[in-house]
């Protein structure tokens, strides 16, 4: 109805006689340079690459964890430094529990296979029981942390 035409008929008129603008040289470097920019575009805002920096991310934490929680030093020996370390960790945790809330690239399981521990093994590293219960639970965290990045290198989505 825009054009007095059906679709077809447009089209067909459309490439028999183009305007003339499309022969114009300008046109073709244009359409050139904006072809150029959308493959750019989807190459930096693909999918693929936004999943695995939030897999990255993950890695980086778990490391922070590595550097900071389980080769501090000097290694905590009184109850307040054992405190403080345990405010860290679970600062740690939080944070990667925020990350795992990202539900383009993980699922509500995956978040509360991190979060939620069950059973822990019992881990004998430092001689402070409680030291030693909460790197046990730090240990168990990193597996579980590792089993969600796998996982999620796995999906397709």
């Amino acid at each position: 109805m825009v054009v007095g035409a059906t679709p077809s008929q447009f089209i067909a008129g459309f490439l028999e006689h183009p305007p003339t603008w499309v022969a114009n040289p300008w046109f073709s470097q244009s359409l050139t340079i904006v072809g150029l920019c959308l493959i750019g575009a989807s190459l930096w805002f693909n999918v693929w690459s936004r999943k695995q920096k939030a897999i990255d991310g993950l890695a980086e934490d778990m490391s922070f964890a590595i550097h900071v929680l389980v080769n501090r030093k000097p290694r905590p020996q009184t109850d307040d430094d054992i405190k403080q370390w345990k405010k860290d960790y679970e600062a740690w945790c939080d944070k990667v529990s925020k990350k795992l809330e990202n539900r383009a690239f993980f699922t509500r399981a995956d978040q509360l296979h991190f979060d939620d521990l069950g059973f822990i093994d019992p881990l004998f590293m430092t001689g402070l029981p409680k030291l030693d219960e909460l790197l046990g639970q730090l240990r168990l965290k990193f597996e579980r942390l590792r089993d969600v990045i796998n996982w999620t290198q796995q999906r397709r989505r």
